[in-house]
């Protein structure tokens, strides 16, 4: 069973996410030399560098509309195993309305979780001026309380014996305000790593308030809960899948690899932007999401890798894609007044959004057999706020090769090229991801046969 250290940070539910106190919080932890995994409470691929920057360990996620607390737990305890102390950022406020532009991403929604992983919940208190102080309405089940936005250190042992007195609650530390250091994070692109500086006055800021006894003792105040044992795993043959990293793409959950390797794959990087070729004997080629508008000119002036791609599909193989990387096997990038030629396997135009949208979760069921699973599968995920897909195939391919495997038109298909604007979350999908893993037969008759 065992205790593996972890704790709930309860932030507001307007975001951003993560908050500038979880990332003091990974900061100082880090510079004492713990390592610390940070959890999202949504399984959601709006991507930042600052986690993984700070830490030295990718950004997992959790979700409980996605995942039930059984796969929720196991998806834990597999990024539990290399740290200290796991963190689990989330809300437990009602969600706040959509937000017209992306800016930031709000926090999931951390009740359920804390109570499937049962995890002692640190809440994130706004330290207003001492004489306005008024402690807000705790939740039930909070455990402790975490001071953020501290103007004046002076005052943290004031604030500290008012929440203690009013809240009967212990409070493990305090966040400065320093509104510089939280203006740069705002203004800052989510996906450029941040200057270090931030985090070193951040990592300072907490660890001068720090009881960091005290965190130590909560998060390893309760045994974690059982877990049923894994499935046993199918005798599938071993694979290879290459799939897309470079500063175009990359955005893949850590979950999604790892279950992919635990089902025989052998997985190889390559470089859409420098490569000429694909690794040798792929079977199947993956090209997450990433940002293929701000490297548009390169990636379609890299002919040899288009033509391997192509070729890829050609011979019957599969392809997967998911967000930027959908729009990038398209006819055309249209970004703006501009068009760019794509990798043109996926029969569509992908037009930018000149005002992005968060992803947003939605629910699709597969209209035909494919070897991402039979008619009827459902599937769920959160849909690409960045791209618009104007359908157009070329007019000299038979038609029953191309199409759309959704009645909403967001997973498209050419051959056994798949491309989604709905980010899965493989981990959680374990129908799915066996899906990859499974027998092909190399097929351009029968797009769409099973073997």
């Amino acid at each position: 069973m065992g205790f593996h250290p972890r704790l709930a940070l309860a932030t507001p539910a307007s975001g951003p996410e993560p908050s500038p106190a979880s990332l003091a919080w990974l900061a100082g932890l880090t510079e004492r030399h713990w390592r610390v995994q940070h959890f999202r409470s949504r399984a959601c691929p709006f991507g930042t560098e600052a986690v993984g920057q700070v830490t030295g360990l990718p950004g997992r996620h959790l979700d409980a509309w996605l995942m039930p607390d059984d796969v929720c737990r196991r998806l834990f305890l597999r990024g539990a195993r290399q740290a200290d102390l796991c963190l689990v950022e989330g809300t437990l406020e009602e969600p706040t309305a959509p937000l017209e532009s992306a800016q930031h991403d709000r926090p999931g929604g951390l009740a359920p979780i804390a109570e499937a992983l049962d995890l002692p919940v640190v809440a994130l208190v706004s330290c207003l001026p001492l004489h306005q102080f008024h402690l807000p309405h705790l939740p039930a089940g909070v455990d402790a309380v975490l001071l953020d936005g501290l103007e004046n250190p002076e005052d943290y042992e004031a604030y500290r014996n008012l929440v203690t007195l009013m809240a009967r609650k212990p409070v493990l530390g305090a966040v400065e305000a320093l509104p510089e250091v939280r203006a740069a994070i705002r203004q800052s692109p989510r996906d450029q790593p941040l200057d270090d500086d931030l985090f070193r006055k951040l990592g300072a800021s907490f660890l001068r308030f720090a009881d960091l006894g005290a965190i130590r003792a909560l998060a390893q105040s309760r045994p974690f809960p059982s877990v049923s044992a894994e499935p046993e795993p199918l005798p599938y043959r071993r694979f290879r899948v290459a799939y897309a990293q470079d500063e175009a793409f990359g955005s893949y959950f850590p979950d999604t690899l790892e279950a992919l390797e635990a089902l025989g794959a052998e997985l190889v990087e390559f470089s859409p932007l420098r490569d000429e070729s694909l690794p040798e004997g792929v079977d199947l080629v993956m090209i997450g999401c990433g940002f293929p508008d701000r490297y548009a000119d390169a990636l379609t002036e890299n002919l040899s890798l288009i033509a391997a791609l192509r070729a890829h599909v050609c011979r019957g193989h599969r392809i997967y894609s998911e967000g930027g990387g959908t729009a990038y096997l398209g006819r055309t990038l249209i970004l703006g007044d501009r068009r760019v030629p794509g990798a043109g396997i996926l029969p569509f135009d992908a037009e930018v959004r000149a005002i992005p949208r968060l992803p947003t979760p939605v629910t699709r069921t597969l209209t035909r057999d494919g070897w991402l699973g039979p008619k009827g599968t459902i599937v769920r995920g959160y849909k690409s706020g960045r791209w618009r897909l104007h359908p157009g195939a070329d007019p000299l391919d038979c038609p029953s090769c191309f199409g759309t495997l959704t009645t909403q038109g967001d997973i498209s298909y050419h051959h056994h090229a798949i491309g989604s604007l709905v980010h899965l979350h493989l981990g959680a999908l374990p129908e799915v991801v066996a899906a990859f893993a499974g027998p092909h037969r190399a097929s351009l008759t029968l797009p769409f046969a099973r073997p």
